[in-house]
């Protein structure tokens, strides 16, 4: 019963990031990505602060201002380019996308948390980047700019999942989550400033909406992964391409390229592998 509630929970977190990234690009048709960014973050503090308040001072108290900058300040870079690749490429492509961070992850790792990875794990790797590839579209009169905004974020979001694998048993989740927004609202005022337009009341509400909805999206996932363990978890994360194929058919009439299903094709057996290998290859407590 309770791996069936942990399935609700992390599909439910799937349907929701899927629903941010359509709201997103709706709202791009009239406003500037930057500022999209800017009430994300603006919301989604606003939203949360009720949350830190209920459970007292102790919740605000950290001692890693350094930790939380830096994590403001990939949140900022990787969801604005994020922003922008949506507004220019289909949701299914940023779903796709999306699914090459434990790639980077995996990149990263040897680096900076010093672990080592077999070459099965590197082969697993150099696949997924051939599906980037892919993605990506070769053929240069129909290359997705886009892409390219989210290969970065993936990058970031990549150093991210670095950074809360380093850090999160020191340091509460909220308290992460919290500063880092802090940080990242103050770091995207300013090039949001430079293109502002005051929202109308219903461009106000789906704003609001995004910011609870990047809450939500986390509340989610830690809902599920309290439930069961992440690995048992993980082949339910494709789940999210089917959604973002009917929301992108029935919202933006959008229909994915054969290179983009191919990149897919390629990139999900690729992270499977990924996941299952890792988790294989954990020592036993």
């Amino acid at each position: 019963m309770k791996y069936f509630k942990a399935i609700f929970w992390f599909t439910l977190s799937l349907i929701v990031s899927c629903g941010n990234d359509a709201i997103t690009k709706y709202l791009g048709y009239t406003f500037n990505p930057w500022q999209i960014t800017f009430f994300r973050f603006a919301f989604g503090i606003l939203t949360l602060l009720p949350v830190m308040l209920y459970q007292g001072k102790s919740a605000f108290i950290t001692y890693r201002w350094k930790l939380h900058f830096l994590r403001g300040l990939f949140v900022f870079v990787a969801i604005s380019l994020w922003s922008q690749g949506i507004k220019v490429s289909p949701i299914t492509t940023s779903t796709i996308m999306s699914f090459t961070v434990p790639i980077f992850v995996l990149v990263l790792a040897p680096i900076f948390l010093k672990e080592r990875v077999t070459w099965p794990m590197w082969l697993a790797t150099l696949g997924g980047f051939v599906g980037i590839l892919f993605v990506l579209q070769p053929d240069v009169h129909t290359f997705n700019q886009g892409s390219l905004f989210f290969i970065i974020a993936a990058i970031l979001f990549g150093m991210l999942d670095i950074l809360n694998k380093k850090y999160v048993t020191q340091e509460p989740m909220l308290c992460m989550l919290f500063y880092s927004t802090v940080v990242a609202l103050i770091l995207v005022t300013f090039p949001a400033m430079q293109v502002w337009r005051t929202p109308t009341n219903y461009e106000l509400m789906w704003l609001l909406v995004l910011g609870i909805g990047s809450n939500l999206i986390l509340y989610c996932i830690l809902r599920a992964f309290s439930l069961t363990d992440a690995s048992s978890l993980s082949p339910f994360r494709y789940i999210e391409l089917l959604i973002s194929m009917v929301v992108g058919y029935v919202f933006f009439h959008e229909l994915p390229s054969s290179y983009s299903y191919l990149g897919a094709a390629i990139i999900i057996p690729s992270t499977l592998f990924i996941g299952y290998y890792q988790t294989r290859n954990q020592p036993k407590a």
